[in-house]
């Protein structure tokens, strides 16, 4: 063997391979750096669009679990900014028994906030949801004639349900819909099994 093999490398050699070793591990930080900050982009805007999924299968199962009118008081009512009626799908209790629901929009000229209230209404917690809905948002009901109104129940109205009911926009746009899945009209014997 020769003297420069057995004394190593020199110091110009280190200092390159210290260089090469530091540019190396510069680049590596720097993009798991990148890809945690992105990380924490696609986190963010796939946890909001999560939510706002939920919220819009939480109306669609509470529209679909409407219960028809066993007497005039607990029949649906609504108008454009306020729907009211009993469901067996809340979002807080225990699904399977019939609950006091309303839905109201707050209406505001930048946008609509959909408020959710269950049980009793004067002890009813509000839980805003975070759909994104206009501020001209409205609720309508589909009459069994296929015409949409924007009133439905009350004094003298429809003691059945709606076909359907959807959050639209001025313009008709459609931000939210969502048909009943029960008959349309109740029954006698419902008062039985409802405990009235």
């Amino acid at each position: 063997m020769n003297q420069r093999s057995e004394r190593g490398m020199t110091l110009m050699e280190l200092l390159v391979a210290m260089v090469i070793g530091s540019l190396v591990i510069t680049l590596v930080v720097r993009g798991l750096g990148l890809s945690l900050n992105l990380y924490d982009r696609v986190a963010g805007i796939t946890s909001s669009m999560d939510v706002r999924f939920r919220e819009a299968q939480w109306w669609a199962d509470s529209m679909a679990s409407l219960v028809p009118c066993t007497d005039v008081r607990h029949c649906v009512q609504g108008n454009s900014t306020r729907l009211a009626g009993y469901t067996f799908a809340p979002i807080l209790d225990d699904g399977g028994k019939r609950v006091p629901v309303t839905w109201e929009l707050e209406v505001s000229p930048d946008q609509s906030v959909l408020i959710y209230k269950e049980g009793i209404e004067a002890r009813a917690e509000p839980l805003a949801m975070s759909l994104d809905l206009p501020g001209d948002a409205m609720f309508g009901y589909l009459q069994p004639d296929g015409k949409w109104v924007s009133e439905w129940g009350g004094p003298g109205g429809s003691t059945r349900l709606p076909a359907a009911v959807r959050i639209e926009d001025a313009a008709g746009g459609i931000w939210a819909f969502g048909t009943p899945a029960q008959r349309p009209y109740g029954r006698e014997d419902y008062r039985d099994m409802l405990g009235e």
